[in-house]
């Protein structure tokens, strides 16, 4: 068996860079070490799934046609993943690069949208600010198609400075984004063929003035000034940071994380290597601090149980816990922390896990001959033996006794001792210590 310690921080690190771990998985990494472990996220083999695609009634997803499917399909995916960082990266990439069917309208782009994500999750950042700009979704999403020259739209300039490299007021005037909207003109759309394309007579080819540089710009010109500004990679590496730990990056650590960055030549790659491997992204196991944001928490919970995505309910449930898939509320992506821990959300969590847990256990099926030790040892082996606090601990071991002492009538054994295991797996699933990571 691997080392206590090993095993604690394995676990994190499969929660905060993947969707939790399943014990044959943290004790397999736990005994490769850390830094080992580290390196097998990024560095992944063999298939991205594991185990045969989700079915709604015996019918497998539509997420292009059918309503729902998508946010389905991408927990399934969640669920199922056997390259957790090269998923869990591409949810990030979707948060930070926010783009909402809301508006685009079409789930065929956002799923496009997915894989250009995930084929740059762990990539050259440039690379994927590249691919952003030529993506159809964000194209539509932020009025990139169809800006023309002499009324270039500015939604996209304002957002690739202000959101996806530099920061708010981070080294840009407006001016900037002025000139950068017009170097930006040129793609089109075509509504009545539904084809995007780029018309170099509708791209202004007028000198601007970006950033300080001056000369005949393209669009792809706009992305490489951006990324080459001074002011990027410590806001790009401190992005990446709070994605992955809820305590401020100290400036020393910024410095270093920008500064591998930039001898990466933006790969981020190496800066993932090197959070994941820091002592401070480790702090406080005992008591963990990061919230888990919704769709973490779900898609952990059905890889702890084995459970699986065979329920259109899921896309409503985690609308009730305040994030669903392709739909980001705005370009500024989703909050995080204690903004997901909401009373009507708890709820929505406390629900999720009977959803999960319904019909697991028949009246009848627990023997009373069941001892408290034995029933909170069955809790946690039914749910991926989770992490909790001495307070839980205390809690389940109280329970265990308290709930079936003086159940003796046979009708109260058949209900009771059943109901003991359903009350401990919920509180496991559910409770505080099951809400953070």
């Amino acid at each position: 068996m691997p080392r206590s310690a090993d095993r604690a921080m394995v676990d994190r690190l499969l929660w905060r860079a993947g969707f939790g771990g399943r014990p044959s998985e943290i004790d397999r990494l736990a005994r490769k070490g850390v830094p080992a472990a580290v390196e097998t996220l990024l560095a992944p083999r063999g298939r991205a799934l594991r185990g045969p695609a989700a079915r709604i009634d015996g019918a497998p997803l539509d997420p292009v046609n059918a309503y729902g499917h998508g946010v389905l399909w991408w927990l399934d995916r969640a669920v199922r993943t056997q390259h957790p960082l090269v998923e869990r990266m591409t949810f990030n990439w979707h948060d930070h690069f926010a783009t909402s069917n809301d508006d685009v309208g079409d789930m065929k782009l956002m799923v496009a949208q997915y894989w250009t994500l995930r084929r740059g999750a762990l990539g050259k950042f440039r690379n994927l600010t590249r691919a952003i700009l030529k993506d159809h979704a964000m194209q539509r999403f932020l009025s990139l198609s169809n800006s023309e020259k002499g009324s270039p739209n500015e939604n996209f300039a304002r957002e690739l400075f202000e959101l996806f490299t530099l920061g708010v007021n981070n080294g840009y005037t407006e001016k900037d984004v002025r000139e950068a909207a017009r170097a930006l003109t040129g793609f089109t759309y075509d509504w009545d063929t539904e084809r995007f394309g780029y018309d170099p007579d509708s791209h202004d080819g007028g000198v601007k003035r970006i950033l300080g540089r001056v000369g005949r710009f393209t669009p792809q010109d706009v992305v490489d000034i951006a990324i080459a500004h001074k002011a990027h990679a410590p806001f790009l590496v401190e992005k990446l940071w709070d994605y992955l730990s809820p305590r401020p990056c100290p400036p020393k650590l910024i410095r270093s994380l920008a500064k591998t960055y930039v001898k990466a030549d933006t790969d981020v790659r190496p800066v993932l290597r090197e959070i994941l491997n820091h002592k401070l992204f480790y702090a406080g196991l005992a008591e963990p601090d990061m919230v888990k944001p919704p769709f973490v928490y779900v898609a952990g919970m059905l890889r702890l149980t084995n459970g699986a995505v065979d329920d259109e309910a899921w896309r409503w449930r985690l609308d009730q816990m305040g994030q669903v898939p392709f739909h980001p509320p705005n370009v500024s992506g989703w909050e995080s922390g204690t903004a997901w821990l909401s009373t009507s959300s708890i709820r929505a969590r406390f629900d999720a896990a009977s959803a999960v847990l319904y019909k697991s256990i028949k009246d009848g099926s627990i023997s009373s001959r069941q001892t408290p030790q034995q029933a909170v040892a069955s809790a946690m082996a039914a749910t991926g033996r989770p992490r909790v606090g001495p307070r839980t601990a205390n809690a389940l071991r109280r329970y265990a006794v308290t709930s079936v002492k003086d159940r003796t009538d046979d009708r109260e054994v058949e209900h009771w001792f059943p109901e003991r295991q359903r009350v401990l797996r919920h509180l496991l699933l559910a409770g505080p210590d099951a809400q953070v990571c």
